[in-house]
């Protein structure tokens, strides 16, 4: 009797481009400045710019001011805060990418991260460094998807709270002033879900659903998205029919 080969044909997926291609860049951008600029890679571009009486004011005659704005999210104060970050970004990352799609989760990033630094530039004395704006980002994200069901989960209130506890009582990085601008970043760019719809990846749907399924399960997507919660509750309330059961009359 012939023996049954088993075979194992298993492939690496690129399932959130945006997500894993900005834990590379930090990873790669932190060993670099350890190893090779032995930190004077991060004291020179990698730290956001700070208001007029901070350490590093930011200057609009000095073009790289402006790229401090941005790339400060790539790097970190120690390996810890760093793997601490990433880790959060990629358990929630590629769940957001996959609802959000990758172009609307990049643009949730970057408007995250430029407005953190804007506001760092006006306000706090020191200068931000890590990607704290992007988890809180993700934290809203993923707490939205039960706000539109008129449910807030305490899982979201316990992982908020704690991740503020740690960005306060770090001590490497601890700052009240920085933690509540990286909030102010975080949510500003998960605004965003408001002015789309979750999208459904084609490639992942073509050979399951037809025409008309497809249609049906983004419809239904769609009414799940945050910016249709307040038309919901407002349906709601202007219907005077009565319920019995799930019947209506």
């Amino acid at each position: 009797m012939a023996k049954k080969k088993f075979k194992i044909n298993l492939k690496f997926a690129m399932d959130a481009p945006v997500t894993l291609t900005f834990a590379l860049i930090s990873l790669i951008l932190y060993l670099l400045d350890s190893l090779a600029f032995k930190g004077s890679l991060a004291q020179k571009i990698l730290l956001s710019p700070t208001c007029q009486t901070g350490s590093l004011p930011f200057v609009v005659s000095q073009p790289v001011s402006f790229f401090r704005l941005i790339l400060y999210a790539f790097s970190a104060v120690n390996w810890t805060a760093l793997l601490a970050n990433l880790l959060f970004v990629l358990l929630l990352g590629p769940a957001m990418e996959e609802r959000y799609g990758s172009l609307v989760i990049g643009i949730m990033m970057g408007v995250s991260i430029l407005f953190s630094g804007v506001l760092n530039a006006a306000f706090c004395p020191q200068s931000l460094k890590g990607c704290t704006s992007l988890v809180f980002m993700m934290i809203f994200l993923n707490s939205f998807m039960s706000f539109s069901k008129k449910k807030i989960p305490l899982s979201f209130i316990m992982i908020f709270a704690l991740y503020i506890a740690y960005g306060i009582l770090d001590k490497s990085t601890g700052n009240l002033l920085g933690t509540i601008v990286c909030v102010a970043g975080g949510l500003c760019g998960s605004l965003f879900a408001f002015l789309t719809s979750p999208k459904v990846k084609a490639e992942k749907k073509s050979g399951l659903l037809n025409k008309a399924e497809k249609a049906a399960y983004l419809e239904e997507l769609d009414s799940q998205s945050p910016r249709n919660a307040s038309k919901k509750s407002k349906s709601d309330d202007d219907d005077n029919s009565t319920v019995v059961g799930t019947l209506k009359f």
